[in-house]
């Protein structure tokens, strides 16, 4: 006991007549008090120091070492980089990423790359085939994860912080291309009208033309139109507060398998309730609770915006001779129409939830062009 080991070795000596442990890992210095020198326990300290390092090369190494002391210890996180970053996004992100898109495709992801260090994560991330949106949202997300290590004692730098993020083009998406006026008009009136829907339909379409002409109007996201409550509508000061969102999962875009959560960038804002949408949106709020949805499916659970749009919008808008459009085009329809009216960026920002900077770039599109040019 007492000879310095080799690079990942845990090494046993005698302190003051008790043997004990000294290793290093992800750069940060481990002691374990074993038990008093004897043959048997030399023997058993050994054994432990064999675990350990078996841990440390197979990425299972147990931070809080209850494992190494016989200690059950069930609020630690275990021992690899993804496990570290499960616990931290159940944890301190209040997420399940078995659920959360974002944080399942994360986790996915640095589950392939193995063992993972402050030495080659740069590396990994910059080998991984992310498109620039994507390379970017993990980057920010990884950031934040090795801050927290950082600041947890397990790494001792974050080498992320200085990654520069990818430069995204504004790429048009033409199922995304906004609706002319005279478009909505048709979409809303062969709703309204169940122009299209079978007569042998259950559910009329002029079900959902609130909900559309909400989205519409104010430009709300899907799932913040889905998960919109009763009480988030104030008729007294004509305004209409959105503050979270119903929010998809992996396991499906049924209601049963939503999360409530923030808005997309956690941003609450507040809309005027205009005359016509108080129009629309008190037939649908009269005689329900607080927590009510103001647009619940037909059987009284939170809708499916998937199958809405699949199985009634598209088919309309086939019907009415309109290019094909996701349901998602309603919003940048918004946003079109908030600049052809005047409003500033910053002014239809604040209604999207959005940045001026998105507002311009990937929201609003001029739906007319002028036959002018400005004199000089």
């Amino acid at each position: 006991m007492g000879i310095k080991n080799s690079k990942g070795a845990v090494s046993i000596e005698d302190y003051r007549g008790r043997i004990r442990l000294r290793w290093r890992y992800l750069g940060k210095r481990y002691t374990l008090s074993h038990a008093y020198v004897s043959e048997i326990n030399i023997l058993a300290a050994r054994k432990l120091a064999l675990q350990i390092e078996q841990d440390m090369i197979l990425n299972q190494y147990d931070f809080s070492l209850c494992r190494y002391t016989g200690k059950e210890h069930q609020a630690k996180p275990s021992a690899d980089f993804t496990g570290l970053f499960e616990y931290w996004v159940k944890n301190f992100k209040q997420m399940d990423t078995e659920l959360n898109t974002n944080y399942n495709s994360t986790r996915n992801m640095i589950r392939k790359w193995g063992r993972v260090d402050a030495g080659n994560i740069v590396k990994k991330l910059n080998a991984s085939p992310n498109a620039a949106v994507t390379y970017n949202r993990r980057l920010t997300m990884l950031r934040t994860f090795i801050d927290w290590l950082v600041e947890q004692e397990y790494w001792k730098n974050n080498p992320l912080q200085s990654v520069q993020r990818k430069k995204v083009k504004n790429v048009k998406l033409p199922k995304r291309k906004p609706f002319t006026l005279c478009e909505l008009k048709m979409i809303l009136e062969a709703l309204a009208k169940n122009t299209f829907c079978s007569p042998f339909s259950k559910t009329k379409h002029s079900y959902y033309y609130p909900f559309l002409y909400f989205i519409f109007k104010t430009g709300a996201r899907n799932a913040e139109a889905i998960g919109l409550r009763v009480k988030h509508i104030d008729t007294e000061r004509k305004v209409i507060h959105i503050k979270e969102v119903l929010a998809r999962t992996l396991r499906s875009t049924a209601g049963s398998a939503r999360i409530r959560k923030p808005t997309k960038n956690e941003k609450e804002r507040v809309l005027p309730l205009t005359q016509d949408l108080l129009e629309v949106l008190v037939p649908q709020i009269r005689g329900k609770q607080p927590d009510d949805l103001v647009f619940p499916s037909s059987t009284g659970k939170p809708m499916d915006d998937h199958n809405f749009q699949n199985r009634i919008f598209k088919p309309v808008l086939k019907k009415l001779g309109i290019e094909e459009r996701v349901l998602y085009a309603a919003r940048h329809t918004f946003g079109s129409r908030c600049i052809d009216a005047g409003l500033t960026p910053v002014a239809t920002a604040f209604l999207m939830g959005n940045n001026p900077e998105t507002a311009l770039k990937r929201y609003t599109h001029q739906l007319n062009v002028s036959d002018r040019l400005p004199g000089i």
